[in-house]
């Protein structure tokens, strides 16, 4: 396992200023996420916000993938690849995902909004995610284990609905790179994977280090599988999915927010 980054008091506070950034570009494509945009359209006014606030799109070419923000849509869980032929339609939901850097430092947020007016059962799903991280963040602080992360969003999803969570992807360190130790279940490790995780949710998390938490839920089924653009990612039953991701610095009583 390699070790955990923790950032000092001058680069916590860019990593803020890197969260503030991030945060009024969900919020300015909240405000644009209506029937009949595309999501290329939607990339683009991410893009040109953040490079105008003095960040970089930090998905950008990162791994090979081609665009500033992820989008997808009803049984897209996350990845989704924006389009110029991909238009919203009344009654959709869409996951965002966006990353900032920001004089070297990196910072990650995702939220699922909806399209129009959307079904009650799409409520729901969207509601329960969000509501799963924070439960996630309840009584988090330095030295918690990463274990008691995935434990607090699967005993709220489970208690509240009949949804299921993603356990193939996670959330992870963040901070000088866009993906850093460590992993970050979000669900509790049935046996099998109690096995290979085992050495993850027993690590304790330093004062000033900083993780993205993003509980990704199911309607259906946990299964996904990658789409043909090989890098969407859908439900196997193509139920809706839905995303909530925030980046924290955990701090010696709790945890601070940055891109809210």
């Amino acid at each position: 396992m390699k070790s955990i980054k923790t950032y000092d008091k001058e680069k916590l506070d860019l990593l803020r200023q890197s969260g503030k950034i991030l945060a009024n570009t969900l919020n300015l494509l909240e405000s644009n996420i209506n029937p009949g945009i595309t999501t290329m359209e939607l990339n683009n006014i991410a893009e040109k916000h953040i490079i105008e606030q003095g960040g970089i799109p930090s998905f950008k070419d990162y791994n090979g993938f081609p665009c500033a923000i992820c989008t997808s849509i009803n049984e897209e869980s996350i990845h989704g690849m924006p389009r110029v032929d991909k238009v919203l339609k009344d009654g959709d939901i869409i996951s965002v995902d966006v990353g900032v850097r920001y004089n070297g430092l990196c910072t990650d947020a995702a939220r699922t909004f909806p399209v129009g007016k959307i079904s009650d059962d799409a409520k729901k799903l969207i509601e329960i995610t969000k509501q799963s991280f924070y439960q996630a963040i309840n009584g988090l602080k330095a030295l918690s284990k990463v274990g008691d992360i995935g434990e607090r969003i699967e005993d709220f999803v489970k208690s509240n609905s009949n949804f299921s969570i993603i356990d193939n992807f996670f959330g992870h360190g963040v901070g000088y790179n866009v993906h850093e130790e460590p992993l970050i279940p979000n669900f509790r490790p049935d046996r099998k994977a109690k096995k290979i995780l085992k050495d993850v949710i027993r690590i304790r998390l330093p004062l000033h280090s900083v993780i993205a938490i993003e509980p990704m839920i199911n309607q259906g089924t946990k299964t996904v599988k990658t789409g043909s653009d090989k890098w969407t990612v859908v439900t196997a039953d193509g139920k809706l999915a839905a995303h909530y991701e925030n980046t924290l610095i955990i701090l010696e009583d709790g945890v601070e927010i940055v891109t809210e």
